[in-house]
């Protein structure tokens, strides 16, 4: 242990390697009240029978029949371009033409509402298995849905990614060592299937949404934070190119379906 921390300590002090803790999160935000925007953002069961008005997300029909049926959404990159997570933290909450059934008191619950799963993917191509969420009611807005859920990966599970990752990080024509989208794009040249056999960090996660919708009941609004730190142990690039991926405050782009002409699941 003391090794550890004696190298991280000389590591820090180096001059070609910077630090810090980098923080942040993504949202993921969807208004069923305006169908175009929310056809570009999820897809859902039966089209033909389920789909979105101005109404919000549902059917019209009698309030004492249901129809079965799930809400997919697009995938949410998360990180930074160059870096990604291993763990995040999801809020979620939901808003219904409808008011939620609640009983409160310490053993508080909602009740007719919708489940929410979520997964997560390294490349956008392969994927975990779906994973529930908590359901429990807003504290910060009463009669309010709130999903929350923990995502993440035991350090063992990246042990084989990282280790090519500093092997990778030592070469000569390279831009930056510390640039993982780059180190990716490599990797899947060397290896096609290696995603396909390790799930080493976090670059997307994906909603589920699913329910016997109730006859006239509508859901209105879907909005999802999603929350995450990553070290900002890098080394310095070596060019420009390099700086300008370190500077890019975009979200997790790399995609094994360009990387290596797949198709996404």
């Amino acid at each position: 242990m003391f090794r550890c921390i004696l190298a991280l300590v000389i590591a820090c002090l180096s001059t070609d390697v910077a630090t810090a803790i980098i923080t942040s999160g993504q949202q993921q935000v969807i208004d069923f009240t305006q169908p175009e925007q929310a056809a570009k953002l999820a897809t859902w069961s039966e089209p033909e029978r389920l789909g979105c008005t101005k109404e919000g997300f549902g059917w019209d029909g009698e309030k004492t029949t249901y129809r079965d049926g799930w809400i997919e959404t697009e995938p949410l990159a998360i990180g930074r371009s160059w870096i990604p997570p291993q763990n995040a933290g999801i809020r979620i909450t939901l808003q219904t033409n409808y008011p939620a059934d609640v009983a409160t008191g310490q053993k508080s619950a909602i009740f007719y509402t919708p489940s929410i799963y979520v997964r997560y993917s390294a490349d956008r191509v392969h994927w975990s298995d779906w994973q529930p969420t908590d359901k429990k009611e807003d504290p910060r807005n009463p009669g309010t849905p709130l999903y929350t859920t923990r995502i993440g990966l035991a350090r063992r599970a990246s042990e084989t990614y990282h280790a090519k990752l500093e092997e990778w990080s030592r070469r000569d024509d390279i831009d930056w060592g510390s640039d993982e989208d780059a180190f990716c794009r490599w990797l899947v040249k060397q290896d096609p299937e290696f995603f396909a056999k390790e799930r080493p960090f976090i670059g997307y996660v994906q909603f589920l949404i699913e329910d016997s919708f109730k006859g006239s009941q509508r859901l209105t609004r879907f909005d999802a934070g999603v929350y995450w730190s990553v070290s900002g142990l890098h080394q310095n690039p070596k060019n420009p190119a390099g700086a300008k991926r370190q500077n890019d405050r975009g979200a997790w782009s790399f995609r094994g379906v360009e990387a290596a002409g797949r198709k996404e699941e």
